[in-house]
């Protein structure tokens, strides 16, 4: 069944046969200009709605859809593994069930590094890569144990109030204050100022978690798809050999208060990579495209001129 999301009349909301599965996506047809596909690859814990701001602007560059992960949004679980490169064989099936043999990949987040992993295998399907303040390990483990103020400032009223919640859930007394004091923290990942969030944008984002879909388990591809992450991170050399590897055009993006994916991250990758396009944007946050959709779509029109192109 297609639906238009009303905010934004040339999206739709719609399902992909994808070997069988059904599997949610949106999609904008692109402009009749724009020849180059473009297939958006959302983060843990999100769905396709993360990438609804700029949607209709990457639309010039050709057709546009974004897809929910397995667990995520509103596709369901079926035999998945549910694991960073399961992940990356679903996406190379849902190029395949659009018909797209190239395509240019924007991913946030896991997104990004599943991205990322995917130049390495498949390199002949990339045209061009996007990375969003992508899930890629410091070098050393060791890094770990030494956060940067802006993830301790960023990450502490989450825990707070997620450890709160989980305990006084425990005995019954979690309740909506306690909830949206979570949700607000959340939120401050992504926005300086969630109050300033667009009512109908916030609406979009709760919807996907509100309704309970049929085969959808996002608890538990929470779960596993983090434990595959902090795998890839516990043992750094397959994304720092992918790193090094990728020969597709790369623009990467991140934010200097990003409290998920430090900023110090992102330029020893930037270092790795001084062939990369690289912005690190100041006082930005973990989701560009839904915190400045405006500065996303301007940097990656800037970029992808023509004569980007390898």
């Amino acid at each position: 069944m297609n639906k238009q999301l009303a905010p934004w009349p040339s999206l739709t909301d719609t399902f992909l046969d994808v070997n069988g599965r059904q599997v949610r996506i949106l999609r904008s047809p692109g402009r009749p200009a724009g020849t180059e596909p473009q297939l958006l690859v959302h983060g843990l814990g999100g769905s396709s709605v993360t990438w609804v701001p700029v949607m209709e602007g990457l639309a010039a560059h050709g057709p546009v859809v974004a897809v929910d992960l397995p667990g995520f949004g509103r596709t369901p679980i079926t035999d998945d593994p549910l694991t960073v490169q399961g992940y990356l064989d679903f996406v190379v099936d849902v190029a395949d069930a659009l018909g797209w043999d190239t395509f240019t990949l924007h991913g946030n987040s896991m997104g990004g590094l599943i991205g990322a992993l995917l130049a390495v295998q498949h390199p002949a399907r990339l045209r061009r890569l996007v990375l969003v303040s992508p899930a890629l390990p410091p070098r050393s483990p060791l890094d770990f144990l030494r956060p940067s103020k802006v993830t301790v400032a960023g990450m502490f009223p989450l825990l707070t109030s997620s450890v709160t919640a989980l305990a006084l859930g425990l005995v019954g007394l979690a309740g909506p204050e306690l909830d949206a004091r979570r949700n607000r923290a959340a939120l401050s990942l992504i926005y300086p100022d969630p109050d300033e969030v667009a009512p109908e944008m916030l609406d979009l984002l709760a919807s996907d978690f509100a309704e309970d879909v049929e085969g959808v388990d996002r608890q538990r591809a929470l779960v596993a798809a983090t434990r595959s992450i902090a795998c890839l991170w516990a043992d750094p050399r397959t994304a720092w050999r992918a790193i090094r590897e990728i020969r597709t055009p790369t623009l990467l993006l991140g934010g200097t208060q990003d409290a998920l994916v430090p900023a110090r991250v992102l330029k020893s990758v930037a270092a790795e990579r001084p062939d990369w396009e690289d912005r690190m944007l100041d006082d930005r946050r973990h989701a560009l495209m839904l915190e400045d959709p405006e500065a996303y779509l301007e940097i990656f029109d800037a970029w992808s001129a023509p004569a980007q192109v390898a």
